[in-house]
């Protein structure tokens, strides 16, 4: 009964989200995606969290915001995207994560990376139980900046929403898939995905 409360609140969070706006026409297609923000005061372990997992099997850590940022590279790869190395952007971010989006711009710019810079900020990250949960209520905002500007060129910010996590056991993994849906979703509006060229 619990679990279903929590999923009629969350769907009563998600109603009324107004629609994000569509990407400006000439839009740059080279991006670099900065490490995600995480606001939720939560550190959001993937692995690596356990004893187990620390001491025994020496697992790396592994957080929501990393797999956020792989995953969004992958989205906007997809989408037809030049999306800057990951090892550049982190040898360049010394894999902080901005706090704020003009951070992000000023970080962006600093380091010289190349086109535009997308920020992700996890403002909300809720499961609805520690063991079998059926669903993350999710917060994200992503930035698309101009880093000679500062200038915000696109913005998604969707009201906070379940994202279904089905048959997942253990938290990290429904984390994971919470993170590849909620990234896909908030990326759609930049266009559909390409389908690879046949060999």
């Amino acid at each position: 009964m619990r679990r279903r409360c929590a999923l009629l609140l969350a769907l009563g969070l998600a109603g009324c989200t107004p629609p994000p706006a569509a990407p400006p026409p000439d839009l740059v297609r080279t991006v670099a995606v900065l490490p995600p923000a995480n606001h939720t005061g939560d550190p959001l372990l993937v692995t690596g969290a356990s004893f187990l997992e620390r001491w025994a099997l020496r697992s790396d850590r592994v957080t929501v915001p990393e797999v956020l940022a792989a995953e969004a590279g992958v989205q906007l790869a997809r989408r037809g995207f030049t999306v800057v190395p990951a090892d550049v952007v982190s040898g360049a971010t010394e894999d902080r994560a901005p706090e704020s989006v003009e951070a992000a711009a000023a970080v962006a710019a600093r380091a010289r990376l190349p086109g535009l810079a997308l920020w992700l900020d996890v403002r909300r990250w809720e499961p609805d139980a520690p063991v079998h949960p059926a669903f993350v209520i999710v917060a994200l905002t992503a930035s698309l900046v101009d880093p000679a500007s500062g200038r915000v060129v696109w913005r998604n910010a969707p009201r906070p929403a379940p994202v279904a996590t089905p048959g997942e056991v253990e938290l990290g993994s429904a984390y994971v898939t919470a993170a590849r849906k909620a990234v896909a979703a908030l990326l759609a509006p930049l266009g559909p995905e390409r389908r690879a060229a046949p060999e």
